[in-house]
């Protein structure tokens, strides 16, 4: 990827729609990353990094900050902090959307104010959607979304939708020499939207396949395709999460049309729902004490001590997931504390079952199938 001018506009990445500055001339100073594409706004925010600091100094002129802790103060001062290279001072805040109500809009007041020297990057986490609206804790204030239409550039990179996708997969494979035959073009428009960074990878797979043949063909794509079972297990914990019995059935039937054997299939779907079930317990424990979830306050030193590193206390001191805790927090009202209970007994039979050591355990998919609809 080529720098871009010390000047400063960026131009929009492939599949990022792009606001410029409606207030003040010149070059850009804040640029807003949005959207569902997590990898994308990643690759932009360090794209931006490269382009803008200097390399020889970039130890100095960058820094990284935590929207989770972070205060406007400390942001806007770190902004315009003078650069001791040739390039300007970049401060990149990772979820910015999860400061504090009060210091996004603090922060949008003070936007204006960075100086030429300066750049700042606000990254969002991915946008979470309930009863089809977007939660307001999982974006900006627009207070601070008007702001950086004035004085930067807002850079959405929202998931394609799944007409979208499929002008986006022949443009991709026309970059690549290639034209896509309508099945292999069916195949690959079937994969989720929202990871496109995985969709990009298993088209240009399939592109190597090929070789010299101008076409993509179905059979390159089921050549190369890869078939995570995880991607369906942990579609199926949030079928059981949400108590979708039909729906989490569904997915054990895919997770078992696989081609992978049950005997390791099994394992390690009741692993990752045992987990699950931990979490639930974990933030539904939080939930009741209104330390997670909507309108919940910090959690004490006390009880984060108490929760374990893998469960719902790493997840929430990890900027990246800790998005997550809402989904959680939502999904464990819909059991109660001995329900849960239960859940873990029967996780704990099924696993029994599938070791041998109580009788039942001879047909993994039979044993999966039974436990789904007991935790549902």
């Amino acid at each position: 990827m080529s720098p871009l001018p010390r000047t400063g506009k960026a131009p929009a990445r492939p599949g990022a729609k792009s606001t410029h500055p409606t207030g003040t001339p010149g070059a850009a100073r804040v640029f807003l990353l949005t959207g569902a594409e997590s990898s994308r706004k990643i690759g932009e925010a360090q794209a931006l990094v490269t382009a803008h600091a200097d390399a020889e100094f970039v130890d100095f002129d960058v820094e990284t900050m935590n929207g989770a802790i972070t205060t406007a103060d400390r942001v806007l001062g770190g902004v315009a902090t003078y650069p001791l290279g040739t390039g300007k001072r970049v401060v990149l805040v990772k979820d910015s959307h999860q400061m504090e109500l009060e210091e996004q809009k603090r922060l949008a007041a003070g936007l204006a104010s960075i100086p030429a020297a300066g750049l700042l990057i606000l990254h969002t986490g991915t946008p979470i959607t309930e009863e089809g609206k977007i939660r307001r804790q999982s974006v900006v204030v627009s207070e601070l979304v008007n702001a950086v239409k004035k004085v930067g550039q807002i850079l959405d990179f929202a998931a394609p939708k799944a007409d979208d996708l499929r002008g986006w997969l022949i443009q991709e494979a026309r970059a690549l020499g290639k034209t896509l035959a309508p099945d292999a073009l069916a195949q690959l428009a079937q994969l989720p939207s929202e990871d496109i960074s995985r969709i990009g990878t298993e088209l240009a797979k399939a592109a190597a396949h090929a070789g010299d043949d101008p076409v993509i063909s179905g059979a390159d794509i089921e050549a190369t395709l890869s078939r995570g079972a995880d991607d369906v297990i942990f579609k199926l914990c949030d079928a059981v999460g949400m108590r979708r019995t039909q729906e989490a059935l569904g997915y054990v039937s895919t997770l078992f049309r696989g081609g992978q054997r049950p005997e390791a299939v099994a394992p390690r779907a009741l692993v990752l729902l045992a987990r699950q079930i931990r979490l639930l317990a974990q933030f539904r424990y939080l939930g009741e004490r209104k330390m997670a979830g909507r309108g919940a306050g910090p959690v004490s030193p006390e009880v984060m001590a108490l929760l374990p590193g893998d469960g719902a206390g790493g997840m929430m001191t990890n900027p990246r997931t800790a998005w997550m805790a809402d989904k959680y927090v939502g999904q464990a009202r819909n059991f109660s504390g001995g329900e849960l209970a239960t859940c873990m007994e029967r996780l704990l039979q099924a696993d029994l079952a599938l070791k041998g050591v109580v009788p039942g355990g001879d047909d993994p998919r039979m044993v999966m199938q039974r436990l789904v609809v007991e935790l549902c």
